[in-house]
């Protein structure tokens, strides 16, 4: 088990914090992580499971709010481009650990392709088939009639 060793200040900026909307609460985790660790301003490649050390490092925001800012910062193009270069991955005080794979290079590289076009156009072209249907057999019968 885990000792309290949360002080009385802790535990007021803590309820201070949560006391924010969600929204608030994320834009305020981004602040503190973009001026307080380079290899988040720098967009490095981070070490897998940073979310973890960055959680234990600021206890007074939630967890979830903690990943979910890092996972925001994973998919701007900025670290997508460098995760597509490949080469070392980075801890919050900038000592490498671990590498990019080839499979994550790939992964980001994909990541950055723009949105294909053709998807949205089969969309259409199921939409319209059987509206073009309808109309067709509507002509034929008023043909017939």
């Amino acid at each position: 088990m885990k000792p309290n060793t949360e002080t009385a200040l802790g535990a007021a900026l803590k309820s201070a914090v949560q006391s924010l909307s969600k929204k608030k609460q994320t834009e305020m985790i981004a602040d503190h992580i973009y001026s307080k660790f380079d290899v988040f301003r720098q967009f490095r490649p981070l070490a897998l499971g940073i979310h973890e050390s960055l959680i234990a490092a600021l206890s007074q925001f939630e967890p979830a709010l903690i990943s979910r800012v890092v996972a925001n910062h994973c998919r701007k193009p900025r670290y997508l481009k460098s995760l597509a270069r490949g080469g070392k991955r980075f801890d919050l005080s900038g000592k490498p650990q671990g590498e990019v794979s080839a499979e994550e290079k790939r992964a980001a590289e994909l990541q950055m392709q723009p949105k294909t076009v053709p998807a949205a156009d089969a969309a259409v072209d199921a939409v319209e088939a059987p509206i073009e249907a309808v109309a067709a057999s509507v002509e034929e019968g008023k043909a017939e009639s």
